[in-house]
């Protein structure tokens, strides 16, 4: 059967550099620093002095200016700096192409950087260094960008764990296609061993689940490649008809979702294989069966000589420079047999893509798609093809016809680690364990570095790999940046409360120190996704409590008062100075500077003790409400208010509150 799923899984996100990735600057404060003329906005972009290095460098220096000041309702809004960074960071990654033939699971760390912003503001005004954050050479289409931004991981995947791909889930393939599947290490805890596991289905119905590869220790927002087709998979046998994969964790419960293959044993007069990469960073195969062709265009540089008198009609005049030849195929896909609409469209896929293989038996050869438009929509279409020309990207200046073989170096060389990294476990502490962060290749015969200087990550699947070795000076469990606790009620209000009960939201604890980081406010943003996939109706409904508290209890700070209420979007909160608000969460100082200014419909905050509050409650048409107000559990105030007015309320309920210090207030709204 196919393995459970992994439950407890929180999502992490990364910035997509296929996409705009911007950083606002905030404006520096105008009541501190009313004169702007001076001010000028920097922002420092920092990267990893090499792959998986925990030090980072300063790549470049941005310099901006603020945008003007806008009067919105008489209120001056600085909106401060805006810098664009998603070409910087798209440039410190890059493709990782797939081995030919490959069969094992191999980890790839081009595809994502961690990276870190520091914000400067001058004269002498803001010095910051941000908590490091992830990009990835991915994107979204503009009308999905729109709706999901940067946040795609963590609202897609919790209900997806989709590999890194947008082809059909169930695909048709060839019995020698390479098929190649990705998916992004971005969940937490990490498991601490990924196993790929296939289940095969035999032409007599039986089905048998295997264990097909495992690796060991892939970091946080590495990328896992697997090799998951038929040969790669040793599924040679001819009564096989179709496998499933996906990936597992240690304790063989499933964190990616199912995709199935089946093989096509038919013989096929045409076939040919295009791997390309995706708008994710991972190489998709694409299988031709239709027609196709090759075509040469050959260029000549020619000069002319000046023919002697003796030389006889054999000479000639021409001289050729230069020769150089481009080759090129025009192929189609052959008639869709299945799914010809989800074809179709993926066939944009294709069409967008930074890199083209045509897999042949040389190897991998790069193409460039001359192809510039395709329909990929037709309504009442019957069974179509599409067709596509490439032109190969290197050229010829001689011909040959030789059978393949593997290329043997001038020079014997081998790899070596450079630098150090930890290797850590699912929460992010140290295992005891080191490796090197990378390999740099060197001539064994004298130990010298290979020049031009070659180096690569050091990662699980590469052949080169360095296995990693103990560190008698680290601590199993240990970290240099631990978590803060985070104490915190959650969003969602008990549901499933008797009828004469309220509910109230659940409080939701992360302790210090369950997750671990090598770079500081890394393992706070683990602790804050796990307390974000803890944030649901189920959680709420299990931990909250009903019948709400009127003496409930608050760590409230000194020189404050708490607030509370069992209905927060209907309750306001707010303090008046000469007239006007200047505190609390209603709309109207919703952008206004100054301190205690909380979101519309906030709950549990915490106020100076200075009187002058007044809370307004909102009801809809026809309602009436029945108010009671509770000083520190002790019933101050009832009221009954009816809402004749059509929509939300006009006439607003206004009482003054004079709230004295450590003083705990709950405002609880019945509706009649």
């Amino acid at each position: 059967m196919i393995d459970f799923l992994r439950k407890g899984i929180s999502w992490l996100d990364v910035d997509m550099v296929r996409n705009e990735v911007q950083h606002i600057v905030q404006a520096a404060d105008p009541a501190t620093y009313p004169d702007r003329a001076g001010i000028r906005y920097y922002l420092d972009v920092e990267v990893p002095e090499y792959p998986q290095a925990t030090s980072f460098k300063k790549m470049i220096r941005l310099e901006g200016r603020e945008k003007p000041v806008k009067i919105s309702d008489g209120a001056e809004i600085y909106e401060g700096c805006t810098f664009r960074i998603e070409a910087l960071l798209a440039g410190q990654m890059t493709l990782t192409l797939p081995e030919k033939g490959q069969s094992n699971l191999s980890v790839v760390a081009s595809l994502t950087t961690p990276y870190q912003l520091r914000e400067v503001i001058e004269p002498a005004i803001r010095d910051q260094l941000l908590t490091a954050r992830t990009a990835m050479r991915a994107g979204l289409a503009l009308r999905d960008f729109v709706s999901y931004e940067h946040r795609f991981f963590s609202r897609f995947q919790p209900a997806n764990m989709q590999f890194l791909t947008w082809q059909p889930k169930v695909k048709l393939i060839g019995a020698a296609q390479e098929e190649y599947l990705y998916f992004l290490v971005n969940l937490t805890p990490l498991p601490t061993q990924i196993n790929l596991r296939v289940r095969v289905t035999y032409a007599n119905g039986t089905r048998a689940v295997l264990t097909k590869n495992t690796i060991q220790s892939a970091s946080a927002f590495q990328v896992v490649c697997a090799p998951v087709g038929p040969v790669a998979l040793g599924l040679g046998d001819a009564s096989i008809i179709k496998y499933e994969v996906w990936l597992a964790d240690e304790n063989m419960l499933r964190f990616t979702e199912v995709r199935t293959y089946e093989i096509d044993r038919r013989r096929h007069r045409f076939e040919r294989f295009i791997l390309f990469a995706n708008s994710f960073g991972g190489f998709d195969t694409l299988r031709l069966l239709g027609k196709s062709s090759e075509d040469s265009d050959v260029t000549r540089q020619t000069a002319v000589k000046e023919r002697d008198a003796a030389q006889g009609i054999d000479y000639s005049e021409l001289a050729i420079i230069s020769i150089k030849e481009n080759s090129g195929i025009q192929v189609s896909t052959g008639l869709f047999e299945r799914d010809q609409e989800k074809y179709l469209s993926y066939l944009r896929e294709l069409m967008l893509s930074e890199c083209i293989l045509e897999d042949t038996a040389h190897g991998y050869e790069a193409v460039n798609l001359i192809t510039g438009s395709i329909t990929y929509r037709e309504d009442n279409a019957g069974l179509m093809e599409r067709s596509f020309q490439f032109r190969r990207t290197h050229s010829d200046t001689n011909f040959s016809s030789l059978a393949p073989v593997s290329a043997a170096p001038a020079r014997a060389t081998a790899w070596r680690g450079v630098g150090n990294v930890y290797l850590l476990d699912g929460y992010g502490k140290r295992t005891g364990m080191v490796k090197a962060a990378a390999l740099r290749k060197y001539y064994t015969d004298n130990g010298s570095d290979v020049v031009p200087l070659t180096q690569k990550a050091n990662v699980e699947g590469d052949k080169d790999y360095l296995i990693p070795s103990p560190d008698p000076s680290t601590v199993p469990g240990s970290t240099p940046f631990p978590n803060a606790a985070i104490n915190r009620k959650g969003t969602f209000v008990k549901n499933n409360c008797g009828a004469a009960e309220e509910g109230m939201e659940a409080m939701i604890s992360i302790p210090a120190g369950t997750y671990g980081a090598e770079k500081a406010g890394i393992s706070d943003a683990l602790a804050e996704a796990a307390w974000n996939q803890l944030n649901t109706q189920e959680y709420a409904n299990l931990y909250g409590s009903c019948a709400i508290g009127q003496n409930y209890t608050w760590a409230v700070p000194a020189g404050h008062f708490h607030y509370r209420t069992n209905m927060p979007s209907r309750v306001g909160v707010y303090y008046v100075v000469d007239g006007a608000a200047t505190r609390g969460n209603i709309q109207s100082i919703q952008g206004m500077p100054g301190s205690y200014i909380f979101p519309v419909g906030s709950n549990d905050l915490d106020f100076p003790n200075d009187p002058g509050y007044y809370y307004n409650v909102y009801g809809e048409t026809g309602q009436t409400i029945k108010i009671e107000i509770f000083q520190n559990g002790t019933l101050r105030t009832t009221l009954t208010r009816s809402f004749p007015v059509a929509g939300y309320a006009n006439e607003s309920l206004f009482f003054e509150l004079i709230p004295a210090a450590l003083d705990r207030y709950l405002i609880k709204l019945t509706i009649l």
